[in-house]
């Protein structure tokens, strides 16, 4: 029996298992897949579900706990349930993600058969040209991938080289900022300079009337030296001016008496 030819394709239109008796092996890879996928539901789904319904009742119970284990903390925050799938449920998570790519997995059981000595029925028939015709088709299909590969790492290697010289402009860029900064530095330490020059002059400004301030304090002594003198003569003025009225006085008193004598002396001779 003549098996049907493969058609030109990539991962996700080849066929990789043999027809079954009376199917094509596009129906076959067609049963594969729908019985990959029913693995999947069954392996996965059914835990999955079961795991989400026991964290939900924990849940429940650990509102007033504060801290709780790794595993139940991540579930109850939305984490990845891969914290709590066992081997068999990640490998079948696998198994569902690869298939959506046309990747299913190998029975291994149809592929070795039951029988040593007989030939399986489920691989496929090809003659020695077809399978030659077929490599050969696959290697130059190779030889396609591997230039397109090598003209990928290329332009990888040429974006790479573009990113180098992109991050060379930018440390020229810093070097001339840094430039840009010293000199600024020197600036500022002439800003500083000058800052310091004008307080040097404000301090001898106010040195110089420090200086006037004394001078003007000691006239001011001066002064008062001169005006306690002044006060002092005045008074030597009132007293000699005192002692004036007292002469006059007793002058008066004096005449007064002698007049007062003589006046009893005449009246005593009469």
């Amino acid at each position: 029996m003549a098996v049907k030819k493969r058609e030109n394709g990539s991962l996700t239109g080849s066929k990789r298992y043999a027809a079954e008796k009376g199917k094509s092996v596009e129906e076959q890879t067609q049963d594969n897949h729908a019985k990959a996928m029913h693995n999947v539901k069954e392996k996965f789904q059914k835990p999955l579900e079961s795991v989400t319904d026991g964290i939900k009742a924990v849940s429940q119970g650990i509102q007033g706990v504060e801290r709780a284990t790794i595993t139940i903390k991540n579930a109850v925050s939305g984490g990845s349930s891969t914290v709590t799938d066992t081997h068999t449920a990640s490998l079948a998570k696998a198994s569902g993600m690869a298939t959506q790519y046309g990747v299913a997995e190998i029975d291994v059981t149809d592929l070795l058969g039951k029988d040593p000595y007989q030939a399986d029925g489920n691989i496929p028939e090809m003659t020695a040209a077809d399978a030659n015709r077929q490599k050969l088709k696959i290697q130059r299909q190779n030889n396609a991938l591997e230039v397109r590969h090598e003209k990928i790492k290329q332009g990888r290697k040429v974006f790479a080289i573009a990113s180098e010289q992109r991050r060379l402009i930018g440390d020229v860029v810093d070097f001339a900022t840094a430039g840009i900064e010293t000199a600024t530095k020197v600036v500022k330490n002439q800003i500083a300079d000058t800052r310091y020059q004008t307080e040097q002059s404000k301090l001898e400004q106010t040195e110089e009337l420090l200086y006037q301030q004394r001078v003007a304090t000691q006239g001011t002594l001066n002064l008062t030296h001169g005006i306690e003198q002044e006060w002092d003569l005045k008074f030597q003025n009132q007293q000699a001016k005192n002692d004036r009225l007292k002469l006059e006085i007793e002058g008066s008193q004096r005449e007064n008496e002698m007049k007062r004598l003589e006046i009893e002396a005449r009246l005593f001779d009469s």
